[in-house]
């Protein structure tokens, strides 16, 4: 884990009108920067950058955040990725509080890690070289209708069928990087190439390095595809092939397809269906499902309609359910069982294969059900019953970002059950969303703060307070008081400001909200409150408002709470605890 004060440094050595700078021709207005938005087309600027407050926002799309965020958006990049990248720009290097690496082995590993990716490198221009002297490899491709575009947008190459090709570029074969990257193999004290006559496809990360390699046969031969190990720069679990040349398409699509092979990847590519990628020989991992909601917010996955390819969609759906989001979704296509994308596309055309994932693909939710509908027979209490015992371990995954979607999912159930949605709440283990949440542990009934003034308040003062960090010490609730959820996001950031040595500038505290309080950060997205305010700030007159807001959320409390009790006593003699709560908030109130 990065250290949140490396966090804190970073950011304040960071310019963002440098670093977005350097992407988006910026306009100097006023005390900010204007652009047109890198994230969605316009025609008239509505992209604002504040040196001050040292984060952007679009008033267009609404997308907004820090010099951290921005990288993540546009280079899509993960968190730590972002940082790293940052800390290179300006000369750090990333302390992680697990490692408590010496400077002198950071700076070892960095070098090491260089030389793993520079014999890559080599390697794959070797390959590519060898393509073009091979009329073999050339006539393959030829006949799978890649023209040379694709050829080189992909990076395609050939290994030739010798045991030591890559001896022909390498003096000191076999050497440590060959084969820390997998590209040697050893058995029984030999050392040889791991690909030979294959078609060379590189593995290309996020920064546009080569990683790995998958290599296919070009006839029958077993295994049809073979990719490089686990090893310091490749983890199939976590790449996808295809991703770094699919990004800008993936974003103009507004959504990515998952095919099982590389093959496929390309042959779409060739038929300008560009949004394509593929697992790395694996099934779709969990890791794989975070990195492609990061591109867009709707996946669709492309399998063979046989049993082999109904599997791998059962076990992408499977790894989907912990990061299922209400405003993301998930599709699957299955194919005749006698096409894959490749062969599909080049016999029906691309206009024909993007008709039917539009029109065939099955949502996840109707996919789940079906496949345990059929499993089970639902005309009988024992059937019925063993449809439930399958659904709760899936329904049970399901994160607290889809909670709209799980109780879609629990009506449907509900339906072929015949069991009442409250009910089955009940029985899978999971309470419905509830309406009477607060804070702490006392709760209030469900019409307290209705009133769309108070709503709109707490969100108003949340926000001020994400701006203007300073201002929390004005945030001061006694404990006697009963606070309802809406309060709960303005209530924490204060302490977490609270509990820092210094109060944090609005970009540090996003991040480290961002970084250590991951669900807070993510409410506050949602309800588009975070750094998407006037750029300008709020001015500091309004500090004045603010701890007067705060004063009337308050007074508002103290009401709401002695309404509560007056109400109670009415039904039933209070009890001495209640009397006393009573009489200590008429003396507090008055």
């Amino acid at each position: 884990m990065i250290p949140s004060d490396f966090i804190d440094e970073l950011l304040s050595r960071i310019d963002i009108v440098d670093l977005i700078g350097a992407y988006v021709p910026l306009k100097k207005a006023g005390a900010n920067y204007h652009a047109c938005c890198p994230f969605h087309k316009e025609k008239t600027p509505s992209f604002t950058v504040s040196p001050t407050k040292q984060f952007y926002h679009c008033f267009g799309c609404g997308a907004h955040g820090t010099a951290i965020g921005f990288l993540m958006e546009h280079a899509h990049l993960d968190f730590v990725e972002a940082v790293e990248q940052l800390a290179h720009r300006i000369g750090l290097s990333v302390p992680h509080q697990a490692g408590r690496e010496t400077p002198q082995e950071r700076a070892e590993k960095k070098q090491k890690r260089l030389s793993l990716e520079e014999t890559l490198k080599q390697c794959a221009l070797f390959f590519q070289q060898q393509l073009l002297q091979s009329p073999k490899a050339q006539q393959y491709l030829q006949q799978r209708g890649l023209n040379q575009a694709i050829i080189q947008r992909y990076g395609l190459g050939y290994v030739p069928n010798h045991f030591q090709a890559l001896q022909a570029i390498f003096d000191d074969y076999p050497n440590a990087p060959l084969l820390e990257t997998g590209m040697l193999t050893e058995n029984e004290g030999k050392i040889y190439d791991r690909f030979r006559d294959r078609i060379m496809f590189p593995i290309i990360d996020n920064t546009g390095r080569v990683i790995g390699f998958g290599g296919r046969v070009l006839d029958d031969s077993k295994p049809k595809y073979l990719n490089s190990p686990e090893t310091p720069l490749f983890s199939k679990g976590h790449h996808l092939y295809g991703l770094y040349e699919a990004r800008s398409a993936i974003k103009e699509a507004g959504c990515v397809l998952v095919v099982e092979g590389y093959m496929d990847v390309v042959a779409l590519a060739q038929h300008n269906i560009a949004y394509a990628v593929a697992a790395l020989g694996t099934a779709t991992t969990s890791e794989h499902i975070r990195t492609l909601f990061r591109q867009t917010d709707a996946i669709y996955f492309c399998f063979d309609g046989d049993d082999a390819g109904r599997k791998a969609a059962w076990r992408a759906l499977d790894n989907a359910l912990p990061y299922l989001q209400d405003n993301k979704s998930i599709h699957f296509l299955f194919l005749p069982k006698e096409h894959d994308p490749d062969s599909f596309v080049r016999a029906y055309g691309a206009e024909k294969f993007e008709e039917i994932l539009k029109k065939d693909a099955i949502p996840l939710s109707d996919y789940w059900l079906k496949e345990l509908l059929s499993q089970v027979n639902t005309q009988t209490n024992e059937g019925r019953a063993q449809l439930l015992h399958l659904a709760k371990p899936y329904l049970q995954k399901i994160g607290t970002e889809a909670q709209a979607l799980r109780y879609l999912m629990m009506e449907q159930l509900a339906k072929h059950t015949k069991i009442e949605t409250q009910e089955l709440h009940y029985l899978i283990g999971q309470a419905l969303p509830s309406k009477r949440k607060s804070y702490r542990t006392i709760q209030l009934p469900q019409q307290s703060f209705r009133q769309p003034e108070s709503q709109s308040l707490v969100d108003k003062l949340t926000q001020w307070l994400l701006i203007n960090p300073q201002w929390a010490s004005y945030v001061k609730f006694p404990d006697y008081l009963v606070l309802p959820v809406s309060y709960v996001d303005l209530m924490q950031i204060a302490e977490l400001i609270k509990k820092r040595e210094t109060t944090p500038t609005s970009a540090q505290l996003w991040e480290n909200l961002r970084f250590e309080y991951s669900d807070l950060w993510g409410r506050l997205n949602q309800k588009q409150m975070g750094l998407n305010a006037d750029l300008s700030g709020v001015p500091e007159e309004d500090e004045k408002a603010f701890a007067e807001g705060i004063q009337r959320l308050l007074q508002a409390l103290f009401k709401q709470q002695i309404n509560e009790l007056a109400e109670k006593s009415k039904k039933q003699p209070l009890s001495a605890e209640d009397r006393n709560i009573l009489n200590f908030l008429l003396s507090q109130k008055t």
